[in-house]
């Protein structure tokens, strides 16, 4: 197979290859973008529940204070129409005030022995409650009863009164109730009047999380699922409780899930990742499968900054992503994929080939011309040897005609010309390398052209390998000389003289051109080879020779400095390592 075909078929290879490579890369890095945008969409969404929860909480909280404040009232003015002894007190008389005062019931509370008992009650479950082991409620009601203060961090605290959270009743867990306590030392009870929490429960089914998450999963088509995961609770055993009428409760504050569902259950994975959110503090994204369908589940920390994290505890919302959505966008970029492959590889190849053939003619249009540059400049040395082969008869005839008239100081002087002229013509053949030989000789009638004296000194380089391009080392050389030839035209005639030498040392090939001239300070040493700078007219000269000799000269790793002083003239010497070439 053709060179040149096999270098199209590489280039189309490798193309293909890398739109292959370039496409594959995009898939992978959609793939794992998609995913992030997933777990970015899930921490969005919990970010959202979470201020909407936190809202939910501070209504809740204003509510539940509210309901307490009336409590309290209602508590004051029990008392006004009680008698201050709970044995003068009866349990129809407190159903009647209840109901005047708008409250479900009103419990007195006495303290008996190491125990807090309910004494009188217009709900007959209560009559013999006892407090004992209500923890903190318990504490409170001591508090209390000894100085009429509470100074527990748990619950809502006013003059003379304490109300607790909204909780389960302990005679009757079916009921969630909200109480008040009430006792100013006036009374030889507490006054508890309480209410079915019939509002809250009211304001939890119309703005409640459940509510919330439902709103959001509606609005966001790839959520399945979102869970409310109690982090004190969550993966621990259950914490049952039992009340006094024997009946088993879960605290509304020890639920493991207190808010959404969780039918996308993959337990064990889903309590290590609810630990390693909260202790992180960072989002856990993984891919699983559940049910059936494969999901991408988020797992988002909310830590807790109350000081009680029993009833402010801190929890994880749990995200479940349907994959399926991100597999639909990925097919449809495969689909895309092939068909961008497809197109790309036709246009590259039409762009290649167009290309190649371009680059084909520019080549063989460069050679041509070097190449003819080259032949001319060694036609030109040849035409000059040849002239002097052929002129060789007519020397001969005059020196003899000399001799004959014996015209001995005219016979001296026209050989003396002979023989520089023989001599500098042998000195060129003598350098041993064509294009340096050709492009000397061109010079040479360039300088006899402009009146310059022009020297050249060349070691014999022979069969010596340079290791460098003959149009390069062409351009190099006519660069220079030219540049020194455009320098000394300005001097007077008698002063126009340019010396040109080559020499290879310890594995370098050392070219010099010198000429007389001004002296190049130091800004224009250092601009003179940049691009465009000229120390010539600029409607004259383009100021790319030595830029061009510059880039030449450091892509075979070599370097070119000049030098420039009254007493030796601006000297340019151009090192390029031989060893790098095998030298």
């Amino acid at each position: 197979m053709h060179l040149k075909s096999r270098i199209f078929y590489l280039v189309i290879g490798y193309v293909i290859f890398i739109l292959f490579f370039n496409n594959i890369l995009f898939y992978v890095t959609t793939k794992e973008t998609l995913v992030g945008n997933v777990e970015e969409q899930s921490v969005h969404a919990a970010s959202n529940l979470r201020n909407s929860i936190d809202q939910y909480k501070t209504s809740v909280k204003y509510v539940e204070d509210m309901v307490g404040q009336q409590l309290r009232l209602a508590a004051i003015a029990a008392k006004e129409r009680l008698s201050p002894r709970a044995e003068h007190v009866t349990n129809d008389e407190l159903e009647q005030i209840s109901k005047e005062l708008g409250v479900s019931h009103i419990t007195l509370l006495q303290e008996q022995g190491d125990d807090i008992i309910g004494v009188r009650s217009s709900d007959s479950k209560e009559i013999g409650m006892s407090t004992k082991k209500w923890g903190y409620w318990y504490t409170a009601f001591l508090q209390l009863l000894e100085s009429g203060n509470v100074t527990i961090p748990e619950g809502q605290k006013l003059p003379h009164y304490w109300s607790g959270p909204i909780e389960h009743a302990d005679t009757d867990p079916s009921k969630i109730d909200k109480w008040g306590y009430y006792y100013d030392g006036e009374t030889d009870y507490i006054i508890n009047p309480y209410v079915e929490d019939i509002q809250i429960k009211q304001y939890d089914r119309l703005a409640g999380p459940d509510l919330i998450m439902k709103k959001m999963i509606e609005d966001n088509p790839g959520i399945l699922e979102m869970t409310g995961f109690n982090y004190n609770h969550f993966g621990k055993p259950l914490k049952v409780s039992k009340s006094q009428s024997g009946q088993y409760f879960v605290s509304l504050y020890d639920r493991p899930i207190p808010f959404g569902t969780y039918m996308y259950e993959d337990r064990e994975r889903d309590i290590d990742n609810v630990r390693q959110a909260l202790e992180r503090n960072e989002p856990v994204t993984y891919t699983t499968v559940v049910l059936g369908k494969k999901v991408i589940k988020s797992y988002i920390p909310v830590p807790s900054d109350a000081d009680n994290q029993q009833l402010d505890y801190p929890y994880v919302i749990g995200v479940v992503f349907d994959y399926h959505m991100i597999r639909d966008v990925l097919e449809e970029q495969i689909t895309t994929m092939a068909a961008r492959i497809g197109f790309l590889t036709i246009l590259s190849l039409v762009l290649l080939y167009f290309v190649f053939r371009m680059i084909g003619r520019n080549k063989d249009e460069a050679v041509r011309v070097t190449q003819e540059a080259y032949i001319d400049e060694v036609n030109d040395m040849f035409t000059t040897i040849r002239g002097q082969r052929h002129d060789f008869l007519n020397h001969v005839q005059t020196i003899h005609t000399f001799l004959q008239l014996k015209k001995y100081d005219d016979l001296h002087r026209y050989t003396g010309e002979l023989i520089g002229d023989i001599r500098q013509t042998n000195d060129i053949i003598q350098i041993g390398h064509p294009a340096i030989a050709a492009i000397v000789q061109s010079k040479l009638v360039t300088a006899m052209d402009k009146k310059i004296d022009f020297r050249h000194e060349f070691a014999p380089f022979g069969s010596l390998n340079l290791g460098v391009k003959s149009v390069d080392i062409v351009k190099i050389i006519g660069n220079l000389v030219d540049n020194a030839f455009d320098e000394v035209t300005r001097l007077p005639v008698h002063e126009r003289w340019v010396e040109l030498r080559g020499w290879y040392n310890a594995g370098n090939l050392f070219i010099s051109v010198r000429n007389p001239g001004r002296v190049l300070d130091e800004e224009e040493r250092r601009k003179i080879f940049m691009p465009g700078y000229s120390t010539k007219n600029s409607g004259d000269h383009s100021g790319i020779g030595l830029a061009v000799t510059k880039e030449r000269v450091g892509s075979y790793k070599g370097t070119i400095t000049v030098e420039s002083d009254i007493g030796q003239g601006t000297t340019f010497t151009v090192c390029m390592p031989l060893q790098r070439f095998g030298i």
